[in-house]
């Protein structure tokens, strides 16, 4: 891999921090690291130095797009790979959650990543690559997690659509779909502490390799690649 400026958001846990590291150690990378919880974010600067920077900022506001934008318009472009990682869930209903929930949600999910990818896909050049983060659980209802399910499934589609734009400009896309990983993300979420899945490392490096090779999808585990297959858009009950 050649030597890149990486965004990557919700940096400071799980799939995020993973991947934050994994680009610091390769000697090649620079990371800019967005998410909320600064704390985390100084840390993973003490562990990486020179390699990575950081930018607190709760992308459930979509004006977080823009200052993303301003600062790599000013400091890191061009920009060679972006990871829209970023992501939470809730174990409610769809008719359980409130209105500020539904909609920041959304737009940590869907919104925001969209908007990231139109604000700075002009300062990445041909041969770069955008990475979206989104679920396995998108080819099956997710009965526990429903929204969190509709949010990356819409995000799914607009992925799909976006290959064909971006290519125009010479920028790949990768989509991600992982299954349970050991993060913060069920706990946060109301769900299950003990779920037992991918760790952060394994998937990391996945996204990383995957990068590498130029994929355009990335099943983890790869059985997850049959669910697709099998079901397609049909969406039975699941979880």
């Amino acid at each position: 891999m050649e030597k890149a400026n990486v965004v990557i958001t919700g940096a400071s846990s799980g799939i995020g921090k993973a991947l934050s590291l994994k680009f610091c150690q390769d000697g090649k990378s620079k990371v800019l690291g967005i998410a909320r919880r600064e704390e985390r974010l100084k840390e993973l600067k003490r562990q990486c130095s020179e390699s990575f920077e950081y930018l607190d900022l709760d992308l459930s506001n979509p004006s977080s797009a823009e200052k993303v934008r301003d600062y790599v318009a000013e400091k890191f472009s061009p920009l060679g790979i972006l990871v829209n990682n970023a992501g939470y869930g809730l174990y409610k209903g769809v008719l359980e959650m409130n209105t500020e929930e539904v909609i920041n949600m959304t737009n940590v999910n869907f919104v925001v990543p969209i908007l990231l990818i139109k604000e700075l896909s002009p300062y990445m050049e041909k041969g770069s690559m955008v990475v979206n983060v989104l679920s396995g659980g998108v080819f099956v209802l997710m009965t526990k997690l429903p929204l969190y399910g509709a949010t990356k499934m819409a995000f799914h589609y607009a992925s799909e659509a976006l290959k064909r734009e971006l290519k125009t400009k010479g920028i790949d896309v990768l989509n991600v779909y992982p299954g349970v990983v050991e993060t913060e993300f069920h706990e946060r979420a109301g769900g299950i502490q003990t779920l037992k899945g991918l760790s952060p490392e394994e998937v990391a490096k996945a996204i990383y390799d995957s990068i590498k090779k130029r994929k355009k999808n990335l099943f983890i585990p790869w059985y997850l690649r049959l669910a697709k297959l099998i079901f397609g858009p049909a969406l039975p009950s699941f979880f």
